[in-house]
Order: C-alpha cells, then structure tokens, then sequence
C-alpha cells in the first residue's frame, strides 16, 4: 500500500522509502518524512497529480510519482482509541 491508497483524512505509517535514490530520502527526510513517521492524508489535488499530506504538523504537497514510492501501513481504528 502507498500513500496513492489512502483516503482523506486516513492515517498511516510510513514503513518505506526505499524506492528513491539517496539523495532524493535525505531531502524527504529534511522534511520530516521517514519511516515509522505517522502520515495523513489531507487533500488530492489537480486531478489526483498531487497528494497533500501532513507529517508531524507540517503540510506537505507530493507528485503522485513521489506519493506511489512512499509505502504505507494504514493505522487500524483500534490502533487510533488506544493511542489517545
């Protein structure tokens, strides 16, 4: 699953990023995205070409070829109530 998966407002975790060259992961990670970074998705934009997400706080806007190497793990419901 990727974040191209995902429904509004679902919330997962990153669990890999291998899919992009070294330097392209240092750049996401300088963002705050990393694996077992809690991601959710906020809006999908320009006719699904661009994926709004929030990462600790923060909003960021991904291509969709950039949202499809982000593999996720979506959080379960029971994950969310224990959590709080």
């Amino acid at each position: 699953m990727n974040v191209t998966d995902l429904k509004k407002q679902d919330i997962a975790k990153i669990t890999s990023l291998k899919k992009f060259d070294k330097r392209f992961m240092n750049r996401l990670m300088d963002l705050g995205i990393y694996e077992s970074a809690e991601v959710t998705l906020l809006n999908v934009l320009a006719f699904d070409k661009l994926y709004l997400i929030e990462v600790d706080d923060i909003e960021i806007c991904l291509r969709k070829e950039d949202a499809l190497n982000i593999e996720v793990k979506k959080w379960s419901i029971y994950l969310l109530v224990t959590r709080m």
